[in-house]
């Protein structure tokens, strides 16, 4: 038996590890504080686009130390070579689990996850010309290479581990060519893993899997895999630039010029990501998206600078409370919004964009807004979050210019006139404002920053 261990990078407060969470809600609660108060941003929003990316779900796994170990695999990958991401998830207990890889067997294959790792994961289904990138024997081969792959729990811990007698040591072929497909498959992209009963080969069959999924060019000859997944990256910050109507040849020339960054940098996101913040195109008009849910709240408690109080024993449930997410069940939490961290929908995850946008989800982002600016969160753990110090400078300033540095704070939240004029009024008659008047922040301040948050312009990158 062949044993994988994965990294434990996820460290909590005090002394936990991976195998100590005790809950799926301590985790989620965990998880927000990070993204709250991140070390590093950038980090926190690609390990949140990978779990996106690689939807698994706890109302399946179940085990919140698989979803823990999970996390923690993003957060090791998540700087270096996606390629090696896709190899350590095809082997991940949580993904094991999700997607029937524990069950896969010689004598009872299970192909579902091999055709997510190539449809969702991966290739996807057609290239940008509308060709198939692979047929249902490429899945068959597939599932036949992942064969033989467990999951052991031992003393609080689980990894994954390879049983040679599970495994289907016959020779493989993919992506050969098919003369009865047209267009036919690149012949460069075919790809046969010979036979073996060695156990030391087979084990990294999986392995040689993703180096042929990554090897494959589709019928424009370019990088399957990386075209995919730069389209996606570019999706989750900005916008989806391959849509059935409107697309024109400068947004597939935007891709393919990502892409041939993404390839040349080894598959490392943030270089990818570096090229996308430096063109025009993410700064156009067309890039407005949506936040999701768990951008609007993680967002308006870091622009507010909000802050865990000091008293009281620090534990997970307090903290889930503090930021308002008990499942599906509190009113203003994310789960009411529509988005649970950790228990995405399906293995396509959540759609995002304008679905964010239902009546019922909009009036609990307005109650998660009111209780967040009238401290009405039990058991009230965070200090005042429209404390005036931390927002405003310490002297009486005119209505506008609290408005207009409030704007520039929680955003920037660019408004017509007659919406600054609105938000200005909330401030009362007189004039200028004095934040040191503690009457002015209940009865001005807060209602006018709750307001702020609730303006249609704030819920839109």
């Amino acid at each position: 038996m062949l044993r994988l261990r994965v990294p434990r990078v996820v460290q909590g407060p005090g002394n936990l590890t991976t195998r100590d969470w005790p809950s799926f809600d301590a985790l989620r609660a965990w998880w927000l504080e990070r993204m709250i108060k991140p070390k590093n941003p950038a980090l926190e929003k690609i390990v949140l686009f990978l779990h996106t990316h690689f939807a698994t779900a706890q109302s399946r796994v179940n085990k919140s130390l698989y979803m823990a170990k999970q996390n923690a695999l993003f957060r090791a990958y998540a700087l270096g070579d996606f390629r090696e991401l896709v190899k350590a998830i095809n082997i991940d207990p949580a993904m094991l689990w999700w997607l029937d890889g524990q069950s896969n067997s010689r004598r009872a294959p299970n192909e579902n996850y091999a055709r997510e790792l190539m449809e969702l994961f991966t290739l996807g289904v057609f290239d940008f010309a509308g060709n198939k990138n692979y047929s249902q024997n490429d899945v068959t081969q597939a599932a036949r290479m992942l064969t033989g792959w467990r999951i052991r729990e031992l003393d609080n811990d689980v990894e994954a581990y390879f049983n040679m007698n599970r495994h289907d040591p016959g020779e493989k072929i993919l992506f050969a060519p098919d003369p009865n497909e047209t267009p036919m498959q690149n012949p460069a992209n075919a790809y046969t893993e010979a036979a073996s009963n060695d156990p030391s080969v087979a084990v990294d069959e999986h392995r040689r899997l993703v180096d042929a999924i990554f090897n494959h060019r589709d019928t424009e000859g370019r990088p399957t895999a990386a075209r995919f997944l730069v389209r996606k990256l570019w999706k989750f910050y900005a916008y989806d630039p391959v849509v059935d109507a409107g697309t024109t040849r400068e947004d597939l020339n935007l891709i393919d010029e990502l892409t041939d960054v993404f390839v040349a940098s080894g598959y490392r996101i943030p270089a990818v990501l570096r090229a996308m913040f430096l063109r025009v195109e993410f700064y156009a008009d067309r890039t407005r998206t949506v936040k999701s849910p768990v951008e609007f709240v993680v967002g308006s408690l870091r622009m507010l600078r909000a802050r865990r109080t000091e008293s009281g024993r620090y534990t997970f449930q307090d903290t889930l409370e503090e930021l308002s997410d008990q499942g599906n069940q509190r009113k203003g939490g994310l789960g009411q919004m529509g988005q649970t961290l950790l228990d995405p929908p399906d293995v396509f995850s959540w759609k995002g964009n304008r679905y964010w946008i239902t009546s019922h989800a909009l009036l609990q982002r307005a109650i998660f807004a009111a209780r967040l600016c009238t401290r009405r969160w039990p058991p009230k753990r965070y200090k005042d979050p429209v404390k005036a110090e931390r927002l405003l400078p310490a002297r009486a300033m005119p209505r506008a210019e609290v408005v207009d540095r409030l704007l520039l704070l929680l955003g920037p939240v660019r408004v017509d006139e007659a919406t600054r004029n609105q938000l200005i009024g909330l401030l009362g008659p007189a004039d200028p404002f004095d934040p040191r008047d503690d009457s002015n922040i209940f009865l001005r301040l807060h209602p006018l920053v709750q307001m702020i948050l609730m303006l249609p312009q704030y819920h839109v990158h």
